[in-house]
C-alpha cells in the first residue's frame, strides 16, 4: 500500500484542479498560468507527465501490449478529460494541451522505466 500513497496523492490533486477549472472556480488562478508563456503548457506536462511518473512506478513498469500499462491508463483518462471540454462553459479543448499532456506522458515513461530497471551486481 505504501507504494500506492504518493499515486493516490498526485492523482487526487490532477483531480482537484480538473474539479476547480471545469467549475470556474479560480479562474484569475487558471488565467494567470494561461497569460504565463507556456505555463498552461508546462503544466499540462508536469502534471498529466507526473501521473503517469506515480502511476509506471506504483504498478512496477507493468506493460500491457508491449507500452507501459500505467501511461496507457494516464492517456485514456487524459483524453476523456481533454475532449470533456468541449462539453464545458468554463473551459475549451486545445490540441496543443493534449499534445503537451502526451509529451509529459511519454518523458514520464522513460524516467518510471529507468527507475524500475532491476539494477545489476557489480
Amino acid at each position: 500500500m505504501k507504494r500506492w500513497l504518493p499515486t493516490i496523492a498526485f492523482f487526487l490533486f490532477v483531480s482537484l484542479i480538473v474539479f476547480l477549472a471545469d467549475a470556474g472556480w479560480a479562474r484569475g488562478f487558471f488565467e494567470w498560468i494561461q497569460n504565463t508563456g507556456g505555463g498552461d503548457k508546462a503544466g499540462h506536462f508536469v502534471l498529466i507527465g507526473g501521473l503517469a511518473f506515480f502511476l509506471n512506478v506504483s504498478l512496477a513498469c507493468r506493460r500491457w501490449c508491449g507500452l507501459l500499462a500505467g501511461s496507457v491508463i494516464v492517456v485514456v483518462l487524459c483524453t476523456a478529460e481533454e475532449f470533456s471540454q468541449l462539453l464545458s462553459r468554463h473551459r475549451h479543448f486545445d490540441w496543443l494541451d493534449l499534445a503537451a499532456d502526451y509529451a509529459g506522458i511519454f518523458t514520464a515513461g522513460l524516467l518510471a522505466r529507468r527507475i524500475c530497471r532491476p539494477r545489476t551486481e557489480v
